[in-house]
């Protein structure tokens, strides 16, 4: 019997009220997850000291560092963690550098199924 550990997801964005929908959106799709929650890229890079999430969620607007500064950082320390920039900033450039750092682009609002198909996607 194999034995499956649960989901690790880290959401970093800066608006409380937009962690509270995306955590209700990852749990209306019955994974079994751990959440980590930060309210900035300072924040967030706290929190790795201590944990190794699987899946990064990342708002691109957030006082300080913005969430394409955290994901370079991110990117070299923790190399295997997927990242997708969730952001209502919906720009070409914008996408094609997240994409250029490997990250998956989420256009706010995001949708259950947006989330299902980045967190099901192969690495």
């Amino acid at each position: 019997m194999m034995i499956t550990k649960p989901l690790s997801l880290l959401l970093v964005d800066d608006s409380r009220i937009a962690r509270l929908s995306l955590k209700r959106q990852l749990q209306a799709l019955g994974l079994e997850m751990s959440l980590l929650e930060a309210d900035s890229a300072d924040s967030a890079e706290t929190l790795l000291q201590t944990a190794t999430p699987d899946i990064a969620l990342i708002d691109f607007n957030m006082p300080g560092r913005d969430g394409l500064q955290l994901a370079e950082g991110l990117k070299q320390s923790h190399p295997h963690m997927r990242m997708a920039l969730v952001t209502a900033n919906i720009q070409d450039a914008l996408a094609k550098r997240a994409q250029a750092l490997g990250m998956a682009f989420l256009p706010k609002p995001t949708t259950a199924e947006q989330l299902s198909a980045f967190i099901q996607q192969e690495k």
